[in-house]
């Protein structure tokens, strides 16, 4: 029952508050409890149980786009790539072709991305260049905000079209 409310409060909580709660819910443990033990199995786990101050195992930093890996180990590798890709040059500079570029060289598949256009329909720099990568039934995004030459991602589901990006995009190349 503990884990029915505890993933009742986190559904409503992102459902209500978005995506910008994830920090706030780190760190809380929402395992089960762990189950009484029985007088006959008195000895001790011969592996230690992670405390919850202590992150979960993660797949291991990828250095290549791996389509086996799971969504997150390539969340990981995106987000790393798109942050390197950040920084090589100054944030008024950063074109969507310098994100995108930077993930083909890591191996994903440029046919199954989209970026947003560099320009605004008014011709002006845009604010914000947003970069996704659709793998399956999921899609990786990233936005990239010229402001603080900051970087966010995320695994989000595809929108109904199937596509990852809302709006008008420019060509991958």
């Amino acid at each position: 029952m503990k884990q029915f409310v505890w993933g009742g409060i986190v559904v409503v909580l992102l459902a209500v508050g978005g995506y910008g709660l994830t920090g706030a819910l780190q760190g809380l443990d929402l395992s089960p409890a762990p189950k009484a033990s029985s007088p006959a199995s008195s000895a001790p786990s011969p592996t230690p149980t992670p405390s919850p101050s202590t992150p979960a195992p993660t797949a291991a930093a990828l250095a290549q786009f791996d389509p086996s890996a799971p969504a997150a180990a390539n969340l990981d590798l995106f987000k790393r790539t798109l942050d390197k890709a950040a920084q090589t040059t100054a944030a008024s500079s950063v074109e969507a072709k310098t994100l995108t570029g930077a993930l083909i060289a890591v191996g994903f598949n440029a046919a199954a991305m989209q970026q947003s256009a560099d320009q605004t329909s008014a011709h002006l720099q845009a604010p914000t260049l947003l970069v996704s990568i659709r793998l399956g039934g999921q899609c990786l995004v990233g936005q990239f905000v010229r402001s603080d030459a900051s970087i966010s991602t995320e695994i989000a589901a595809p929108i109904q079209t199937g596509a990852c990006l809302i709006g008008q995009q420019s060509p991958v190349s």
